[in-house]
Formats: C-alpha cells, sequence, structure tokens
C-alpha cells in the first residue's frame, strides 16, 4: 500500500514539474493566446502552487523567480515525504 501511495505521488509530482515547465515556457511565449483553454487549464493547476514564493519574493522586475524557488521547495518536500515512505514501507533507500 505504503509502495503505490509512494509511485502514485511521485507521478502526481512529475505531472506537477512537467505542467510548471510548460507554464514557464508559455509565459516565454507573447503569441500564444492566454485565453485558450490548454493555457488557461495549465495556468489554473500551477499557478495556485506558485502564488505562496510570489507573494514572499521581491519583485525583480520582469524576472519571475518564484517557479524556480518552488520546483526547489517542492522537490525538497518530495525528497524527504519519499525518504519516510520508503522506510514506512521497510525498504532502503
Amino acid at each position: 500500500m505504503i509502495t503505490l501511495l509512494r509511485e502514485v505521488l511521485g507521478i502526481v509530482f512529475q505531472v506537477w514539474s512537467f505542467l510548471l515547465l510548460a507554464w514557464v515556457i508559455l509565459s516565454w511565449i507573447p503569441s500564444i493566446p492566454r485565453y485558450h483553454p490548454v493555457v488557461q487549464t495549465v495556468e489554473r493547476l500551477v499557478e495556485p502552487t506558485i502564488r505562496p514564493f510570489r507573494r514572499l519574493l521581491p519583485g525583480l522586475g520582469p524576472i519571475d523567480v518564484s517557479p524556480l524557488i518552488a520546483i526547489a521547495v517542492y522537490q525538497m518536500v518530495w525528497l524527504v515525504l519519499d525518504r519516510m515512505l520508503a522506510e514506512a514501507a521497510g525498504g532502503f533507500y
């Protein structure tokens, strides 16, 4: 059961990481309409996870470093959580 939970959470983290990367790339391309359903869906999924970091960080003009900070923090959280789940499953990491 814990192994399944680890796998599911790992997939969720990978999908979120991919969506975050897509969101960043989409923000760099001004010719893509922001009202497109795909763009809006990606933004709805990613923006709530980025917002807390954006509030904490001072603005650096046109450069938004909150996605970079978010991915680093969430990666660390995932590594700790994964290790805890691996130990709870009785496996060695």
